[in-house]
């Protein structure tokens, strides 16, 4: 048995690709409603770390569906493209750029493109002033200390972090909106083999520069919605809440952009902090 190998996917002939695909949507969407109803009884418990954790898991799942669903979005034309965008599915910090992205309103492809890239960053400088301090990339800083207890050291100061530090204060956060989208967009009948068909449908020949703007994704999603429930996909659980938070923030498909760490060294950060202390004096 070789474990995270949805690449071979690849393998299967391009008309039986949805079809598996849409199999393991299913499972995931099914996996995070079951998360989701788990994490509402940790937060009525006021149980915070639990929560932090279940939320974090949760996402991290509802993040493989929009992976997926950014597979049918850029089609089977551009096989390297694909793949790449397969395999993205196994790393932590791809999964958690989608989870954030997805936040804002962005209003054209380049905001998420400059968005995306700063959350790829391995270090960055922050604080009052925005150089005070060298943080590790976020995406896995959050990841990882809402999870474990580890003996870190920064800038030279070495000390123990927990996850009950701070995870009160987000209690009522959750759940993160990842979660809550994706399972809209299987209530709309995007995770099923017909969805994915038509998804893949309405973005064929589509291309995305900096300057697009949301106009063109909205629009596209309108087209994408319309069809699926003409060909009676949606569910009959889906509400009005779900088409609104499916239509603001099924945002633009990340499948074209690189979203590999950028190595960013303290030596850098460092000449980036002692310039901006130069520059007020």
């Amino acid at each position: 048995m070789k474990p995270r190998n949805l690449a071979a996917i690849l393998t299967l002939p391009k008309q039986q690709r949805f079809g598996a695909m849409a199999e393991g949507l299913q499972l995931l969407a099914e996996h995070v409603g079951t998360l989701r109803d788990d994490l509402a009884h940790l937060q009525e418990a006021q149980r915070s770390r639990g929560a932090a954790v279940i939320d974090g898991l949760a996402s991290e799942e509802a993040a493989k569906i929009l992976i997926l669903l950014d597979v049918a979005r850029m089609g089977w034309d551009d096989n390297p493209a694909v793949a790449r965008q397969i395999k993205s599915i196994i790393s932590h910090r791809v999964r958690g750029i989608y989870g954030r992205v997805i936040e804002g309103r962005p209003a054209s492809f380049g905001e998420v493109r400059r968005y995306a890239d700063s959350l790829r960053r391995s270090h960055y400088l922050d604080g009052p002033n925005d150089v005070d301090w060298i943080f590790r990339n976020v995406v896995e800083a959050e990841r990882e200390e809402s999870l474990y207890v580890d003996y870190v050291t920064s800038e030279g100061v070495s000390f123990w972090m927990t996850p009950a530090s701070g995870s009160e204060l987000r209690l009522e956060l959750w759940p993160s909106m990842v979660i809550d989208l994706t399972l809209a967009l299987h209530r709309l009948g995007c995770t099923s083999e017909e969805g994915l068909t038509i998804i893949a449908d309405e973005w064929k020949g589509e291309s995305l520069e900096d300057s697009t703007h949301w106009s063109v994704v909205e629009g596209i999603n309108t087209a994408i919605f319309d069809r699926l429930n003409a060909a009676g996909l949606c569910s009959d659980a889906l509400t009005a809440s779900d088409v609104r938070l499916a239509r603001e923030h099924w945002i633009f498909p990340l499948g074209s952009l690189e979203l590999s760490e950028i190595k960013v060294t303290h030596a850098d950060l460092q000449a980036q902090r002692e310039q901006w202390l130069a520059d007020q004096w």
